[in-house]
């Protein structure tokens, strides 16, 4: 590249650098002049910012090192981001967020496990622009992506869950809050109001007698209109949803489904949606990948509630390969803690835009138009 060509190269860049991080108010009152492109070379159409193509996230990212020096809060690659996070978490918060809670082999059979799914590209396909929409359980989402609950966010960073939920809000996305929480569902709904495209859910322990009927009508209050069950532990008894579905009057979603009979019995007893997950039972001596048995579960009562899927997803890769198998949606949860650690509530941000710009990416590469055209022919397991 001449010396000329890069300072026409670094104009061009500034200009849409200072479009993307100068503050809309502050151009509109004249306090600040924007930065003007060389004659010879217009300023391109790059449209940057959380509002801009999920993709143009790696454009956001080039132009401000180029540019301006800036660089993104920690790295893109988000495979690393729990590594990453444990340099910088005290002993506590990383057993907490970390350790997998005595279930490391299933977390590391569930990576080996998406990992085997490999993308077959499609050609002849325009894929210029993506469609990530989806709508689930009367919620329009612009992306198939949830955050899951997590408690004691306040362990990774001060921010804690308000950090999350208004990163969440912030991108339109749905944001489940933890009922064990560092933060009360009240002070999440004062000091992270949802977007309009959003939605904040309620996630609780399956009771061990009679539910907490004080509680979930606390978040019912406080804004949250989906209720999230973990499963009961093995040889539990389904005699509380009786109680649980009197006492809340939205969509129930149950996580923590492994089986095609447990599935089954969800949906024929009323729940409104499932979780594929290993949330119980996760600590055999060889525990088999979740994603595995998505097809499956997907095949067998996919056609009649939402199937979510929510294990050992890292990256954009692993959620094309969930919706590829079957998930309508896609549950995240310890990958947006360790932005949280690493950056706060800008952390989080960061790691979602990354997310989602993976995904977007990985449609266009794969030939893909739409989240809703993924099939598992899109897949061939290695």
């Amino acid at each position: 590249m001449s010396e000329r060509t890069r300072r026409q190269f670094l104009e061009v860049a500034g200009a849409a650098a200072a479009t993307a991080v100068l503050a809309p108010s502050a151009l509109a009152s004249g306090r600040v002049t924007p930065v003007r492109a060389a004659p010879e070379l217009p300023l391109p159409a790059l449209p940057l910012g959380p509002t801009a193509p999920y993709s143009s996230y790696q454009s956001e990212i080039y132009i401000g090192g180029m540019g301006l020096g800036t660089k993104p809060p920690f790295t893109t690659n988000l495979a690393g981001l729990e590594a990453a996070a444990a340099r910088v978490l005290p002993e506590s918060a990383r057993r907490h967020l970390i350790a997998a809670a005595g279930g490391a082999a299933a977390a590391d059979a569930n990576v080996r496990a998406l990992d085997a799914w490999r993308i077959v590209p499609r050609m002849f396909i325009d894929r210029e622009k993506r469609d990530l929409r989806t709508s689930l359980l009367g919620v329009t989402m612009p992306t198939p992506i949830i955050l899951g609950p997590v408690g004691r966010q306040a362990l990774a960073h001060a921010d804690a869950e308000a950090g999350s939920a208004r990163a969440a809000a912030g991108l339109g996305l749905t944001y489940v809050h933890s009922a064990q929480a560092s933060t009360p569902v009240e002070g999440i709904a004062a000091g992270a109001p949802t977007a309009p495209s959003g939605s904040r859910w309620f996630a609780v322990d399956w009771p061990d007698g009679a539910p907490d009927v004080a509680l979930l009508r606390r978040a019912r209050l406080a804004g949250c209109t989906h209720l999230v069950l973990a499963p009961p532990q093995p040889g539990g008894s389904w005699s509380a949803l009786a109680q649980i579905r009197s006492a809340w009057s939205g969509p129930i979603v149950l996580s923590g489904i492994q089986n095609v009979a447990d599935a089954r019995d969800a949906v024929s007893r009323g729940l409104d949606g499932i979780v594929v997950s290993n949330e119980r039972g996760r600590r055999g001596a060889k525990p088999a990948g979740t994603i595995d048995i998505l097809p499956r579960i997907a095949d067998a009562v996919g056609s009649r509630v939402p199937v979510l899927f929510g294990s050992g997803v890292r990256t954009g890769t692993d959620v094309y390969r969930a919706l590829a198998l079957g998930a309508d949606a896609v549950v995240v949860g310890r990958p947006y803690v360790h932005g949280l650690a690493l950056g706060g509530e800008g952390g989080v941000r960061h790691m979602l835009r990354t997310l989602i710009a993976e995904l977007d990416i990985t449609l266009a590469i794969a030939g893909v138009a739409s989240r809703r055209d993924l099939d598992p022919g899109a897949l061939v397991r290695s």
